[in-house]
């Protein structure tokens, strides 16, 4: 695990600001983000004196010349403007009127307000490359709380039980637990300990680990739409499949070359969809009801048939050579048909490279009815990729339109890849993908948070939240925000202080009386709280494992210790993260201004880290700017900013357009460095 600080800010309530964001109507919000991004400090009854409000351009939002300068800024100062307020941020929709003033003719309309909590660095992320190396390694499940299943580690106290064994009170709920037959070799010594819960299948069975022998799928769209060309070099043009054959073919050498035991399978799909496996035999086109997702699945697994890529790369080439366009595009059916293949081989790869909309058979989405009618098909493909541990990756051709909010998702779970591509770049973005491999699948990973304290931006006030995260590659974080429990010791969203997210309309209102209560919370009379991580994950060999951090930190109350050397890497990453997933859920305004309040802390604080400033800056810019535009087009589309009620998570990106899609998918697990 890595902490933004060494400390955590204990606080009695959090600071507020109020930040001026663009109205989403003028085209001036669109070319420069940071543009009237300014930010109004409002003070905190946790310190007496005032204190000076620093304005700086926005970090995250800003887009070019502002993100270049955003870490060699100088902060003005001013005097602070007393809040009457207690530091909630307002719906999305809400507006703080402003006072008229005299206008030049160059001069913008007055902006638009919205509430913000100031952000601070309780902040914690974990970095999935680090399961390459399991640590401290055990046998056996750890143990674990009666209560709240946190696991004994190193920070753990015992005490003599009555009779036999020994006695722990757990860190996190603070329930007593019996350990009979305790052996002082079963407590961990370490922060890090991996149990082996489970052996992998081929050591169990007794037999020799081999080669990796996994499957790619190569599931191309060839309707007519792919036949549309784009001028190339030396004033050539050619097609979109054109661009899809010139990829295939350079993969399929760099597999011969480092990966001779994995095999591919060609399918292509336009009205029909055509099995084409190794290309070792005729292609054959599936005769199965369409509209019949399990009829296809089963059609399409007596077709698997696969030799190794270094005995069928010149059928393959062939093959791929003499595809032509044509038809529609029955894109789910051969997503099932793709599926029930790989999924025969846990570890295999789809890569589904489309440019237009799904209109043929089950998954097609073409209308707004059939959008809600074909969610369950999606969620029930990225369900079976995930049981499987195969991972999904979203091609989609620039120009085309295809849904990438509904295909997205089924990237987002399995550990693909989302994009939308230059045909040009075809080659580039299929070699990416063959590159990132899965790391572990069915990963789930869940934080634990000493009583006094809560997860932030969850639907109540828990100090334990469990995130289904799915594959995973080495490429990727989660990340974790936590608050100070204040007025309130129940974890009811009823009752969730809206500081939590800055007032954010997903954690109700806290009541007035318990804002200024004195109750008293558990962490008043700690110097240090535990934190712990659970990663529970089916490694890429077939073993099942459960990797347990512990680690604890300093409380502080002093805002400028617990900033002293932030480490901006680790705030970077999840402010990019959290930025997206406010705008997953519908909510762009939050996204916005979520940003905005960020991205203002980020520009004071300096690396405690190993990375310097100027390159913090420089990935943050390149992840960042693509997602803050998209952001603010859609709060334009969106002004009301509320979100659509729905029963699917998947549902608040399917109207958005494919570049917002594109860029919330990409942006959600991005580690930078």
């Amino acid at each position: 695990m890595e902490h933004a600080s060494k400390f955590v800010y204990v606080y009695d309530h959090s600071d507020s600001e109020d930040v001026d964001l663009d109205d989403p109507d003028e085209p001036s919000s669109v070319k420069s983000p940071a543009a009237g991004a300014s930010v109004q400090k409002r003070d905190s009854t946790q310190h007496a004196a005032p204190k000076t409000a620093r304005r700086s351009q926005t970090f995250l939002g800003s887009v070019g010349s502002s993100l270049r300068t955003i870490f060699s800024a100088r902060s003005r100062k001013g005097k602070s403007e007393k809040s009457h307020s207690s530091g909630e941020e307002d719906d999305d929709s809400a507006t703080v009127p402003q006072a008229p003033v005299q206008q030049s003719p160059r001069t913008s309309a007055p902006k638009k307000k919205k509430r913000v909590r100031e952000a601070d660095p309780n902040i914690v992320t974990f970095k999935f490359s680090k399961l390459v190396d399991p640590s401290h390694m055990q046998t056996g499940d750890p143990i674990a709380c009666t209560e709240c299943s946190a696991c004994l580690s190193q920070l753990s106290e015992l005490r003599d039980a009555a009779g036999e064994g020994k006695t722990w009170r757990c860190e996190f709920c603070d329930k007593e637990n019996l350990l009979p037959h305790f052996s002082e070799v079963q407590k961990p010594a370490e922060e890090d300990v991996t149990y082996m819960v489970e052996p992998a299948p081929a050591v169990q069975a007794g037999q020799p680990v081999g080669f990796d022998e996994s499957v790619v799928v190569f599931c191309i769209d060839v309707s007519g739409s792919m036949g549309a060309t784009v001028q190339g070099p030396g004033n050539q043009y050619i097609s979109r499949l054109d661009g899809v054959k010139m990829a295939i073919d350079q993969q399929l050498t760099k597999l011969c070359q480092d990966y001779p035991r994995r095999r591919v399978c060609l399918i292509a799909f336009e009205s029909r969809v055509q099995i084409n496996g190794d290309c070792s035999a005729m292609p054959v086109a599936l005769t199965a009801n369409y509209d019949n997702a399990q009829a296809v699945m089963d059609e399409a697994r007596g077709l698997s048939s696969l030799r190794p890529v270094s005995e069928t790369a010149g059928t393959i080439r062939e093959r791929v050579r003499r595809m032509r366009t044509l038809g529609s595009t029955a894109l789910g059916p051969a997503l099932a048909a793709a599926l029930s293949i790989a999924i025969q081989t846990p570890g295999s790869q789809v890569i589904m490279c489309t440019d237009g909309l799904a209109n043929v058979g089950v998954g097609s989405l073409e209308s707004s009815d059939q959008v809600h009618t074909a969610e369950p098909f999606y969620e029930q493909m990225k369900d079976l990729a995930k049981q499987h541990g195969v991972s999904i990756s979203i091609i989609s051709i620039e120009g085309g339109d295809c849904k990438l909010g509904q295909l997205g998702i089924l990237a987002d779970a399995t550990g693909g890849q989302v994009n939308i591509v230059d045909p040009l770049q075809l080659r580039d973005e299929f070699g990416s993908i063959l590159e990132s491999r899965v790391l572990a699948t069915n990963v789930r990973a869940t934080l634990y948070l000493h009583r006094g304290l809560y997860v932030r931006y969850e639907t109540s006030m828990v100090n334990v939240v469990t995130r289904d995260v799915g594959s995973v590659t080495g490429d990727q974080e989660i990340t974790f925000e936590y608050g100070v429990r204040r007025g309130q010791t129940n974890a009811s969203g009823a009752e969730a202080d809206a500081e939590a997210s800055g007032g954010d309309p997903q954690e109700p209102e806290q009541k007035s009386e318990d804002r200024d209560s004195k109750v008293r919370n558990p962490v008043d009379d700690l110097e240090f709280v535990p934190f712990q991580l659970q990663l529970r994950y089916t490694a890429s060999d077939g073993s099942k494992a459960v990797r347990v951090f512990t680690q604890r930190r300093r409380l502080t109350r002093d805002r400028a210790e617990a900033e002293k050397s932030v480490n901006v890497r680790v705030v970077a990453t999840h402010a990019v993260q959290q930025t997206a997933r406010l705008a997953e859920q519908g909510r762009y305004r939050s996204s916005h201004a979520y940003n905005v309040g960020m991205s203002r802390k980020m520009s004071s604080w300096r690396s405690g880290d190993d990375y310097d400033d100027s390159q913090v800056q420089s990935a943050y810019e390149a992840c960042s700017s693509d997602l803050v535009r998209n952001v603010r087009l859609e709060a334009r589309r969106h002004p009301s900013g509320k979100k659509q009620s729905t029963s699917h998570a998947s549902s608040s990106l399917a109207t958005a357009s494919d570049q917002t899609a594109n860029a919330v998918y990409r942006a959600k697990k991005k580690s930078l460095f």
